[in-house]
């Protein structure tokens, strides 16, 4: 992980180099299904045969990398030609960002232990009593603190999934905001038990798709690129099969 994340860092060291590259750079984070590694160390999931699956349609190279997702985001922000393979769509990061495809549809709920009988909640407000754990750098963090929710008082924030379940089943959180049909994968990647744990509360406000998506300074030609790309992929079933493969379902507004 490290040496990859180097490697990267070494990339990206000099903005003219980016600038003049006729490369890509798609980037994920450790999240099963999108992705992750196996025991033989060989990184699979959605992200890894997207990218896989696009690079013989791109008239330019590519590569995927993987790093913490707030890092990620701020990258991609700072930097052309950096592609972020799965990114809510949220109002607050509308403008900031180039949407090519949507690719599926998440939809974020506040997850407890099935033994935490205590913890139950039908609003946003009743949850505010307890201690809700979100991913630093997700637009459900950025969400939790828009509702009223504080750092270090009733909201824990993380690096990435794994420590968030930590968190929940070590009982130092009450609720972890997340979408409970990657977040399966998430607990058992964790080395912990899915069936321990149940949604308590859907956020509806939070039902939203993930794109592909990259910075406002990667160049037209290679995001109209990208977009004929995943298009030929929707078209032809293979975004489908590769959804389906880890158990997802493809959205029908997908575009």
């Amino acid at each position: 992980m490290f040496r990859s994340i180097w490697i990267f860092l070494l990339l990206i060291a000099s903005s003219s180099s980016f600038g003049s590259s006729n490369h890509v750079y798609f980037l994920s984070e450790v999240t099963p299904p999108y992705y992750w590694i196996n025991e033989d160390g060989k990184a699979q999931g959605v992200n890894v045969d997207l990218a896989s699956a696009l690079k013989p349609l791109l008239p330019f190279s590519s590569s995927l990398e993987h790093m913490p997702w707030a890092r990620a985001v701020q990258e991609t922000l700072d930097n052309p030609n950096l592609v972020l393979l799965s990114l809510l769509k949220t109002p607050n990061r509308e403008d900031k960002f180039e949407w090519i495809s949507s690719v599926n549809h998440m939809q974020a709920s506040l997850i407890r232990l099935k033994q935490k009988e205590t913890a139950h909640v039908s609003s946003l407000d009743d949850a505010k009593q307890f201690r809700v754990g979100s991913i630093r750098g997700y637009g459900s963090a950025s969400f939790l603190q828009q509702e009223g929710f504080e750092e270090n008082k009733n909201l824990a924030l993380v690096a990435e999934p794994a420590l968030l379940w930590k968190l929940l089943y070590m009982g130092r959180i009450d609720f972890a905001l997340a979408n409970f049909e990657t977040g399966k994968y998430e607990i058992s990647d964790a080395g912990f038990n899915p069936n321990d744990a149940t949604s308590e509360y859907v956020i509806e406000a939070l039902g939203a798709d993930l794109y592909v998506a990259t910075g406002l300074k990667t160049g037209k030609d290679k995001i109209s690129s990208l977009k004929n790309a995943l298009s030929i992929l929707k078209a032809n079933g293979e975004y489908a099969r590769i959804l389906k493969k880890w158990g997802l379902e493809p959205i029908e507004s997908a575009h």
